[in-house]
Formats: C-alpha cells, sequence, structure tokens
C-alpha cells in the first residue's frame, strides 16, 4: 500500500492509497496538525515510497501504519 493523497476537512485527516482505500482519522489525533493552519498542513510531502507523511513547516511526520492505530477509537467514539 501507498500513500497517494492527503486532504482535510474541518476535523479530519483524509489519506488515498493507491488501493483505492481511504483512511480517515481526526485532526485532533495528531497535536502538531490540530495546531497548525490551514495553510501549514496543505504543505504536504507524501515520502518517496507513499509510507509516511510530511509536513516541513510544522515539524511533523506520520508513518502510514500510525494512520492504522486504533487506540483513540473509543474516546473519538464519546462513549
Amino acid at each position: 500500500m501507498k500513500i497517494i493523497k492527503v486532504w482535510f476537512d474541518n476535523e479530519n485527516m483524509f489519506v488515498q492509497l493507491d488501493s483505492g482505500h481511504i483512511i480517515g482519522n481526526p485532526i485532533s489525533w495528531f497535536k502538531r496538525l490540530e495546531n497548525a493552519t490551514a495553510e501549514q498542513r496543505n504543505k504536504i510531502e507524501i515520502g518517496p515510497f507513499g509510507e509516511s507523511i510530511h509536513w516541513e513547516e510544522i515539524d511533523e511526520d506520520l508513518s502510514l501504519e500510525s494512520l492504522f492505530d486504533f487506540k483513540h477509537e473509543l474516546n473519538y467514539a464519546k462513549i
């Protein structure tokens, strides 16, 4: 799997994979992204092998694996 596209709405980050799957996670899971401006969030660099995302200006790096970390799920669902 490789990351081919990243975008945001007001509350979530979405990542599209070369398989066609889309992963969505709350921005609040990633404090640097949460505190960044929309302009800073959109300055995205996808790693050369599609396995990571980098934001130079806010010094944030996320691996594809980290997007499958569902330890936040219960908090997000407010159960």
